[in-house]
């Protein structure tokens, strides 16, 4: 592995230091001290001593505290060589690293300078959903299907075809780090999703990495190491599935400023391999029907807020049909889209309506309706033309004498009056008036000009002055 870079520390010091921790050892000489070299060759590499140092170092320490039996060079070096498979080198100093405050320095531009540094945006991955060194969260409830999904998308991305039939690809190299699936479940449906698709295995054989980190207890600090190891550009979309394993050990997913910290920590590694992250992570327990996009996903808001693409799917009135939906920084918005799982991947399913989001509430009980009899059309829609049709004559009749008719007709009074006002606006009811005692009347005709005012009042007959 790569030696911590982040604080120089002088050798006379790091050896200074490996020797002190080499003192602190407290082990029984099992197995004929083997156990107590392997831990002092681990010490050696966690102060990034050299292979002769190291030497140096642990022949020092067996003039105090000597193994049964006595130790050599190559022994050391051999065991140096097992003990950087297990240990970060430098990790004795990554607090110290971590602890010490960054070095800022003002380099802001101006307009000109940056639209002249920035002229366009960056490259697209996935059209209309991913750029180039940007996060995408994949979140959906447990049991989905999420892992089934991006599977999905790095067979995609690798083969330069859209994903889910929609959404453009890029063709590139894809990393996925796994920390859920064993590495006989990951190998068994690979396979599966790529005959779904049709594709051939020679299409992205070497295009479609894979490390299993299940049982390893790798975080999300520690790949920091594992990515400096790699090649920037090698990748161009790299997959952490799933997101809550990466989480470090006493770490709270509801608090905004560490799941911020965090993000900050993908952008860094995003930033200095030049891809693109992909994180899976599930939703918290009950309905999700009724939250907003951005609300959707365990943890705290930070979650959504620092990715430039919160992409979510939501359970369907449908049996294997989801809703997908995203919140999207660098594109125009989407409109959700229904997906039906069929053969192991997840299609477009046009015919259904993305708005019929499955909800934790019983679904009410219908009456039995009774069987229609053959032969027998079935009734047309109320709406305001049948409403018309059925109520209103020729001849003028009062509003009460309408809505009467209409609740004998099987029509509740609030739905008979709504019809009654839509056919008036729309031109096919006309409202008659008279006195203003008297009752509105409607008819299908327009009254008349000489029904139409007051009746005259009475005049008073003036007296006669005498």
């Amino acid at each position: 592995m790569t030696a911590i870079e982040a604080v120089t520390v002088p050798e006379e010091q790091r050896f200074a230091d490996c020797l002190c921790a080499l003192f602190r050892l407290k082990l029984n000489d099992q197995f004929g001290g083997r156990l107590r070299l392997g831990l002092a060759c681990q010490r050696c590499v966690e102060h990034d001593l050299s292979d002769e140092q190291a030497v140096e170092c642990i022949f020092a320490y067996c003039k105090f505290r000597p193994f049964p039996g006595g130790v050599s060079d190559d022994e050391i070096i051999s065991r140096l060589r097992a003990a950087e498979n297990g240990s970060r080198r430098g990790a004795a100093y990554a607090e110290q690293a971590d602890a010490a405050p960054p070095v800022v320095l003002p380099q802001y531009l101006t307009v000109e300078e940056l639209m002249a540094t920035y002229p366009g945006l960056r490259e697209p991955v996935i059209e209309g959903l991913l750029r180039e060194g940007e996060t995408m969260n994949v979140i959906a409830t447990q049991k989905t299907g999420k892992s089934w999904l991006v599977t999905d998308l790095a067979i995609a991305v690798a083969t330069g075809r859209p994903w889910l039939g929609r959404f453009p690809t890029r063709r590139g190299n894809v990393l996925v780090l796994d920390n859920e699936l064993h590495g006989e479940t990951i190998s068994d449906r690979i396979p599966k999703v790529a005959r779904a698709r049709g594709i051939a295995p020679a299409e992205f054989n070497g295009h479609v990495c894979v490390e299993n980190l299940r049982g390893r207890l790798v975080d999300l600090i520690r790949l920091r190491t594992y990515f400096r190891a790699i090649q920037p550009g090698l990748f161009k979309v790299v997959i952490l599935d799933a997101f809550y394993r990466f989480v470090p050990p006493d770490t709270d997913e509801n608090d905004n400023g560490t799941m911020a910290r965090l993000y900050n920590y993908i952008d860094s590694y995003a930033l200095d391999l030049r891809c693109s992250f992909v994180l899976v992570h599930h939703t918290t327990k009950g309905s999700q029907s009724n939250k907003s996009v951005t609300d959707v996903g365990a943890g705290a808001g930070a979650q959504s807020r620092a990715a430039d693409t919160h992409l979510i799917l939501r359970a369907h009135e449908e049996p294997k049909a989801v809703v997908l939906d995203a919140a999207i920084r660098s594109w125009p918005p989407i409109e959700p889209v229904c997906l039906r799982r069929e053969c192991y991947v997840w299609d477009l399913a046009p015919d259904l309506d993305p708005a019929l989001l499955k909800s934790d509430r019983p679904a009410r009980r219908r009456k039995a309706e009774p069987e229609e009899e053959p032969g027998k059309l079935a009734e047309p829609p109320w709406d305001a033309a049948r409403f018309v049709r059925e109520f209103i004559r020729p001849e003028a009749r009062t509003r009460a004498a309408v809505i009467e008719d209409a609740i004998r007709a099987g029509l509740s009074e609030r739905r008979a009056e709504r019809l009654l006002l839509r056919a008036e606006d729309m031109g096919l009811a006309y409202r008659w008036k008279f006195d203003s005692n008297a009752p509105v009347k409607y008819a299908t005709v327009s009254q008349p000009l000489m029904d139409v005012g007051m009746t005259p009042k009475r005049t008073k007959k003036r007296k006669r002055k005498k």
